[in-house]
């Protein structure tokens, strides 16, 4: 999972709501997307949900936290996080939140560019069950 060599996309676009489920049931009812994944916490906060459409992914994130500016990210997949951002320091971009390991697998820091647009820089580290972030596949992935 969010394996990119596996097929799973290496640059997907991130858009942040204060509500991702009513978001998503917007998109799958208005535009044809499906879900696919959907993380909710045991009290029912529900921060991240995974759309398919014709091969391509979106992800829906809450807003809030390191999330807390902007109405989006684009995560993109490198081979090394700490280089990737390193480059982007030095061509006057800001590293926003330093590279840290997800329980879901991947390794994230969050690198804004010299224009304040924001990337979720992103490598996969391990496989992971969704179940032990709280996460439900509702269908078929990529990689």
């Amino acid at each position: 999972m969010y394996d990119p060599s596996r097929g799973y996309p290496v640059v997907v676009p991130c858009l942040l709501y204060d509500d991702p489920p009513a978001a998503s049931a917007w998109l799958v009812e208005s535009l044809g997307f499906r879900e696919i994944l959907r993380a909710t916490l045991p009290d029912g906060w529900t921060g991240h949900v995974e759309l398919e459409r014709d091969g391509f992914i979106v992800l829906l994130g809450r807003k809030g936290g390191q999330f807390a500016e902007g109405a989006g990210i684009t995560q993109v997949f490198v081979d090394d996080v700490a280089a990737a951002c390193e480059r982007g320091v030095a061509g006057g971009g800001t590293l926003l939140d330093p590279a840290g390991e997800r329980p879901w697998g991947v390794l994230q820091a969050v690198l804004a560019d010299p224009e304040g647009q924001r990337w979720l820089v992103t490598s996969h580290v391990r496989d992971t069950d969704p179940a032990d972030w709280y996460g439900t596949v509702l269908g078929p992935m990529p990689g």
